[in-house]
């Protein structure tokens, strides 16, 4: 009687395990199952400027991937943050060419401009 009782809490014990980490890998499954949001957060490039347009406040930067190139047009407003280090900057001082970090957020449409950081 007492082999039985312990090959009968053996077999439940084992069962228990097995449901668990069904349970736990199947719930890792399901939580990879996101969709995107809308863009809210802050994206960033990182590339050489080429080209401003200190009219309509845009910077246009270009970033080279082996055979591609991605090129964001950035707008900035009166919140947009220029800087070299610790020096601050304006638009004006940007020339094509410069190597910058571009800190933005999507709003519709527009790439409107955070930060951009001087190299």
């Amino acid at each position: 009687m007492k082999k039985c009782i312990l090959i009968l809490l053996s077999f439940f014990f084992a069962f228990c395990i097995a449901t668990t980490s069904y349970a736990s890998e199947n719930q890792k499954a399901q939580s990879h199952d996101f969709k995107l949001l809308p863009a809210s957060k802050a994206l960033q490039i990182s590339g050489a400027v080429k080209s401003v347009n200190e009219g309509a406040g845009t910077v246009t930067v270009t970033k080279k991937f082996k055979d591609k190139a991605i090129e964001v047009i950035a707008v900035t407003d009166k919140e947009t943050k220029i800087a070299k280090g610790n020096e601050k900057k304006s638009l004006h001082d940007i020339k094509a060419g410069d190597k910058v970090v571009v800190v933005y957020t999507k709003k519709g449409e527009v790439n409107l401009a955070k930060s951009i950081s001087l190299k």
